[in-house]
């Protein structure tokens, strides 16, 4: 059998090595600080979940902190609900606006700029394979 204190070091070991690397990539000069992702979509209920929940594993996998803004352009299913669902789970910073006749697409992009110390990364979900920027979903 083996001692308790030997799970108990590799445990210890493993969360060093994860902080260690998340100091790391913080430090490093010229990184940003957090990624920005707006996606912009129209009746994608089946697939949002997915979405949202692989952008912010592939963020906390690389030791980043990550916003997503979600711009919809009218949906008819759920994507709306099930983005709003997970916003308020409170795993994510996420932002929902609808994009309406009232408001320019461009004004709504222009409001989800990217912040000081972010990357931006526009993915228009209506394009077919635009998708595939998003990490882990493959078309």
């Amino acid at each position: 059998m083996v001692p308790v204190w030997i799970f108990l070091c590799y445990g210890l070991a493993a969360v060093l090595v994860h902080l260690m690397h998340r100091i790391y990539v913080r430090g490093r000069t010229g990184a940003p600080d957090r990624e920005h992702y707006i996606l912009v979509t129209r009746n994608h209920g089946q697939q949002m979940e997915w979405y949202l929940r692989a952008i912010s594993w592939y963020a906390r996998l690389r030791g980043r902190d990550c916003r997503i803004t979600v711009l919809d352009e009218g949906s008819e299913d759920d994507t709306l609900a099930i983005t709003r669902r997970m916003k308020n789970s409170g795993n994510l910073e996420l932002s929902v606006y609808g994009l309406s006749g009232q408001q320019s697409e461009e004004d709504l992009r222009r409001q989800a700029a990217p912040a000081e110390g972010e990357t931006a990364l526009l993915i228009d979900l209506r394009v077919p394979m635009e998708a595939a920027k998003i990490p882990y979903v493959h078309v």
